[in-house]
């Protein structure tokens, strides 16, 4: 149990850090959400937005929520990198929830996991 804790934090960790890095170096473009694709229990958005140099970008997001983070047509801010455009992340308030849940239920497990594991009951 702390090791999902302490996986589900790392991964939340990760996310806001990609995000910061992205922000201070990528390039932000209006996207929108084209498409909705189901995979397990996740839906993952189908993201399509135009680079500063004319490309048509047409992607599946990586992050998957279950149910659906966004809706199809949805207009989205996109950040991506001036290297690579089909390396990209999405800016909107939801992805943020999104990763500080991560985090916050992460370092819950950990806490009760803790607990546990120093003996404590707790009810």
């Amino acid at each position: 149990m702390l090791a999902v804790g302490l996986l589900l934090t790392g991964f939340g960790l990760s996310k806001i850090f990609k995000r910061k890095q992205y922000k201070r170096s990528g390039i932000k473009v209006d996207g929108i959400v084209s498409d909705i694709v189901a995979s397990g229990r996740n839906y993952y958005p189908i993201v399509s937005y135009e680079t500063l140099d004319g490309v048509e970008v047409v992607e599946e997001y990586p992050l998957g929520t279950s149910p659906s983070a966004f809706r199809k047509g949805e207009r989205i801010a996109v950040f991506y990198k001036q290297e690579n455009c089909k390396k990209f992340i999405i800016d909107t308030k939801k992805s943020e929830y999104i990763e500080f849940a991560f985090v916050a239920v992460g370092v819950l497990v950990v806490v009760v996991a803790g607990f546990y594991l120093v003996g404590g009951e707790l009810f």
